[in-house]
């Protein structure tokens, strides 16, 4: 049985690394990017039916990020994952058809991989 894919887009290297080693203690195939442009080459090599988003990049945000990665695939699930409020991920992302928000500084990983499940099972 093939792993469950999942990739992560996140410029914060020790955060990348903590969910890295978290999802493959955890079975999983893991894919990161650290730029939007690394995050494009990932997803179209890898398919990953989930993608962790964080808010905050380089260049371009997520909220300007998604759109693209539902050109690729329009059934994309997209969890936001951000030291922003969710509030404000609410504000930027509304519209968009993210499948979930957490905030970094409250961030329960097996709340996480729960959500990450459902997205899969979605």
């Amino acid at each position: 049985m093939a792993k469950p894919r999942l990739l992560v887009i996140d410029d914060e290297q020790t955060f990348t690394q903590l969910i890295v080693q978290y999802f493959k203690i955890h079975g999983f195939d893991v894919y990161t990017a650290n730029t939007v442009e690394e995050a494009l080459v990932a997803y179209k090599r890898h398919q990953p039916p989930v993608v962790l988003l964080d808010f905050n990049m380089p260049l371009v945000n997520g909220d300007k990020f998604l759109p693209l990665l539902q050109d690729i695939n329009p059934m994309v699930r997209v969890i936001v994952v951000s030291g922003c409020t969710e509030e404000e991920v609410e504000e930027k992302f509304r519209g968009l058809g993210y499948f979930g928000f957490f905030e970094k500084g409250a961030l329960s990983l097996d709340v996480l991989r729960s959500k990450v499940n459902e997205a899969l099972a979605y």
